[in-house]
């Protein structure tokens, strides 16, 4: 049997990677039901944007960007006008409810080519139920003269990727800018938007937690969102050499005790902890992540993106190259099984709303004697909570989740 996808782990801006290691005492209070909970909305579809481009790749980093490529702007530009308006027919683009554009860096294009891709989305999209528009963005290549381009977007979020939140740490992780670069872009996003949400790095065995600062930083800046994620080690890395040279210290090494303190202070902070890796004010949840994770339907759009439309899932060519050349994507039919698999997994993240066996029946059928059981044995455990026909990782239970799931299967 397949094991089930990993939900506790490391990971980068865009997911969670492998298995943890040896875990300390839970934190004494578990997440409780939010009334602000959002669930499936009809058939809206989300839609990702993946633009490849940045600056200056971090030691770190795996996704696919390729920094310095500015020769290869107009012909990405003129290639994914192309594909919006070949994938986004006027039926799809209809039930278009949140647009996610990341990368890369996306706004390292600068303002006028920003402006082109922007404007060959909202081309398409204009009639479209837009709830949100998501656009990452980093602290270098953030700047006011972006804000005539972006404030008109409806239900607008900016997602700077600070990392870290003192110089000495930033550099440490062979990153660019510095701390006081970060506190200034983040001023310059509010300009546009009150919801704009950072991502921070945890889990660097050299560095102390950013706990010790968060708590100040959202007082004293009002960001709305906290997206944070265990470093990982990639292959073909700058940060993978050092460790293997020894410069740096195996991330596997530290344990989760940073999140637990990013949580306490952002829970001091008026923050909810709504998924394993993300934090919200009331009201302020990413509707885009929340459809990945309550398994809508989203199309994505450029080199590398993927998506899943009515039970495919779809990856376009993992190169520029490939992409411009119009390589064929990567198809995989999904099953039952899978997308059941998939349920538990992403509900249990949602650590507010998680499991509900109630609707995994109405989609699904009953759920087997032995799923029953195994969430039975989670329950007396002190590993799940179950409230009703709800089931949600407790405290206990939080930095044991990739076993928790992998026991329900």
């Amino acid at each position: 049997m397949t094991p089930p996808p990993r939900v506790f782990g490391r990971g980068g801006r865009h997911g969670q990677g492998a298995e943890r290691g040896n875990l300390p005492p839970a934190p004494a209070a578990a997440p409780t039901p939010s009334s602000t909970t959002t669930g499936p909305e009809d058939d809206r579809l989300g839609l990702y944007v993946h633009v490849p481009f940045c600056v200056s790749k971090c030691a770190y980093c795996g996704f696919y960007s390729l920094p310095g490529a500015t020769g290869q702007v107009s012909a990405f530009l003129a290639r994914l006008g192309s594909e919006v308006r070949q994938r986004l027919t006027p039926d799809l683009a209809a039930r278009v409810g949140t647009v996610f554009i990341g990368g890369g860096n996306p706004t390292s294009l600068g303002p006028a080519d920003f402006g082109t891709l922007l404007q060959t989305l909202t081309d398409v999209l204009g009639g479209s139920p837009i709830g949100e528009w998501t656009i990452e963005t980093n602290p270098e290549t953030w700047s006011r003269d972006l804000l005539p381009l972006v404030r008109g977007l409806p239900g607008l979020r900016l997602s700077l990727g600070l990392q870290r939140l003192r110089d000495e740490e930033i550099a440490w992780l062979g990153r660019a800018g510095t701390a006081a670069q970060g506190r200034q872009a983040v001023e310059a996003a509010l300009e546009a938007t009150p919801n704009v949400g950072i991502d921070l790095i945890l889990g660097v065995p050299e560095l102390p937690s950013p706990a010790r600062d968060l708590g100040t930083f959202v007082a004293a800046l009002p960001v709305r969102h906290v997206s944070a994620y265990f470093l990982s080690l990639e292959e073909d890395t700058p940060y993978a050499a050092w460790v293997e040279a020894g410069r740096r210290a195996d991330p596997d090494a530290a344990g989760p005790e940073d999140l637990f303190e990013v949580a306490e202070a952002l829970a001091a902070a008026g923050f909810e902890h709504y998924e394993i890796s993300n934090f919200a004010r009331p009201g302020s949840r990413c509707r885009h992540n929340l459809g990945y994770w309550h398994q809508q339907d989203y199309l994505g759009l450029g080199p590398a993106a993927v998506g899943t439309f009515e039970m495919v899932r779809r990856a376009n060519p993992g190169s520029l190259a490939g992409w411009l050349a119009g390589e064929p994507p990567a198809t995989e039919e999904l099953t039952g099984a899978t997308r059941q698999r998939e349920f538990l997994m992403l509900r249990l993240r949602l650590l507010q709303e998680g499991l509900d066996l109630e609707e995994f029946t109405r989609r699904f059928g009953p759920p087997s004697p032995a799923l029953t059981a195994a969430l039975s044995r989670e329950v007396a455990a002190g590993r799940l909570i179950r409230d009703g026909s709800r089931y949600r990782l407790s405290a206990a239970g939080l930095p044991l989740a990739n076993q928790v799931i992998a026991g329900l299967f």
